[in-house]
């Protein structure tokens, strides 16, 4: 199986909870992508801070939503501007949801771009609890 997460520049959000996922679902293959990603962008400071304070893997560097992405078996958004993004530039996305839509969860994951710590340690904590969430959907 292969999932990939979606924000909008792919540096805190998505790669994020592709590190996350990584962790929780080593049997997976995660990846994460961002709509307006500047290809080969570091991930966010904050971001691979907590990651390391948890001990979790290296998100890989910024990418692209491209059309080749639709090919993957999940893909999930932070955000319902991302799904309709994704949903007005390509065809056959039958397989694009929110991540809390995904698992059946009110709400977006914010961005905390431009904030401080304490702002992404929020978010981090968030997609821990969703991405629980979606491992036991997944694998029941």
């Amino acid at each position: 199986m292969r999932i990939i997460f979606v924000c909008t520049g792919n540096t805190c959000r998505s790669p994020m909870a592709e590190s996350i996922a990584k962790a929780k679902m080593p049997s997976i293959t995660i990846e994460s992508r961002g709509i307006f990603a500047i290809e080969g962008a570091s991930t966010s400071q904050h971001t691979l801070n907590i990651l390391n304070e948890n001990k979790l893997p290296n998100p890989s560097h910024a990418k692209v939503f491209n059309e080749t992405d639709l090919n993957a078996d999940l893909i999930l958004t932070m955000s319902r501007a991302h799904k309709a993004a994704i949903q007005q530039n390509y065809v056959d996305t039958e397989k694009v949801f929110t991540l809390n839509e995904y698992i059946q969860q009110n709400g977006e994951v914010f961005d905390p771009y431009g904030g401080n710590e304490a702002d992404y340690l929020k978010i981090y904590d968030e997609l821990t609890i969703l991405i629980e969430r979606l491992k036991n959907k997944l694998l029941k």
